[in-house]
């Protein structure tokens, strides 16, 4: 039985076999685009004749292609609602209609090869934009290659869930989604496939619990004092 408020490693189309129909209130995932690592430049020119380089990344080959017809509708299975990133790149899955979008502009413009991302809602809402630089991810652990930074899918929660709602993440990479659940107080089941990834998420989420009870507890004292 698959139990809340934990990151499996194992593939996420095995995992959602376990789940009950509409279990989650919300799928947020981030699936493959089926653009390899070509996808993103290496480097960027900027004035002055300088030039910025992306971080490199170790790569698994995970992004060759897209998920099949199968996992969408799988996930619209166990979800009531679904938010999909990169959604432009597999448009013809997407059966409930395409209205809600959220544009996620990036806010450094020239370092990949989009200045923002296009990210699918099944809510019958208008069209949003959020910026957020992707500078954030300066002041996080970054190893996944297309890693998101953890105030994006804050606000993500915070436009689009309430306090409680169960979250499913089926790709959960760097475990970014996890950790604004855990911040947001949405309990919520991740899938990351690759074990590197899934090791290395897992810390990240173990610390951030740590962090958050050792101030929960010093405001107690404080507090009480």
């Amino acid at each position: 039985m698959i139990e809340l408020d934990t990151l499996y490693n194992r593939d996420c189309m095995e995992g959602m076999k376990e789940i009950p129909d509409g279990y989650f209130d919300i799928a947020v995932v981030d699936p493959p685009y089926g653009i390899g690592m070509d996808g993103q430049r290496e480097s960027v020119d900027l004035r002055g004749g300088r030039r910025l380089y992306r971080k490199k990344h170790e790569n698994y080959g995970w992004d060759k292609a897209i998920p099949g017809e199968d996992y969408f509708r799988e996930l619209e299975r166990v979800s009531r609602e679904q938010i999909i990133f990169g959604a432009n790149y597999f448009v013809e899955h997407l059966h409930k209609g395409t209205k809600g979008w959220i544009v996620w502009d990036k806010a450094q413009h020239g370092l990949t090869m989009s200045d923002c991302e296009l990210v699918y809602t099944s809510f019958n809402v208008p069209t949003r934009v959020v910026v957020i630089s992707r500078g954030e991810l300066a002041r996080e652990d970054t190893f996944h290659p297309t890693q998101k930074p953890v105030k994006l899918y804050q606000w993500i929660l915070a436009n689009y869930a309430m306090k409680g709602q169960k979250i499913l993440d089926t790709h959960a990479g760097s475990g970014a989604c996890l950790i604004a659940c855990y911040r947001m107080e949405c309990p919520y089941v991740g899938f990351e496939i690759n074990e590197t990834y899934w090791k290395k998420a897992n810390e990240r989420i173990a610390a951030e619990k740590a962090q958050i009870r050792m101030i929960d507890l010093l405001e107690g004292k404080a507090n009480e004092a």
